[in-house]
């Protein structure tokens, strides 16, 4: 069915297509959530998440609606360091470093032991057998048991 549409020129629902993002005021790259006659009638932007309307990134010159160029996001602050998101980190971390091991199950807070990057703290559980941990050279995601 997908290989159908392909050939016809259609895209399909899952798929990704540039397309004028509201939010973002720009051409992004959306995932196509649903479709009528193989065009793309609801998409999702990869940047945003914001769903919305398909708005073709042809014709458009990178331009909204009102016709002004996109304006670009201003951002408040620049982005943390990674040695200064692992020092907030380790602030409210919990107990003491536990020895990494793949085999050991971990929880959001808790203090890691790494061999190669050092102490870090567990700051999200992604799924049962991966946790992102904050180390002060940066973010990594491990493997640990279920």
């Amino acid at each position: 069915m997908a290989r159908e549409e392909e050939r016809s020129g259609g895209v399909a629902v899952g798929s990704y297509v540039d397309a004028m993002c509201g939010k973002c005021r720009e051409v992004t790259s959306h995932i196509v959530l649903a479709k009528i006659a193989g065009k793309p009638t609801r998409v999702e932007c990869r940047t945003c998440h914001a769903h919305h309307l398909y708005r073709s990134a042809s014709g458009s010159g990178a331009r909204s609606r009102s016709g002004s160029p996109p304006r670009k996001k201003a951002s408040a602050a620049p982005p943390a360091r990674p040695e200064e998101t692992w020092a907030r980190a380790m602030r409210g971390a919990t107990g003491p470093a536990v020895p990494y091991a793949m085999t050991r199950r971990f929880d959001v807070g808790q203090r890691i032991a790494h061999p190669t990057f050092g102490e870090g703290v567990v700051t999200r559980v992604a799924s049962p057998t991966v946790c992102e941990v904050v180390f002060s050279t940066g973010a990594r995601k491990l493997l640990m048991g279920s």
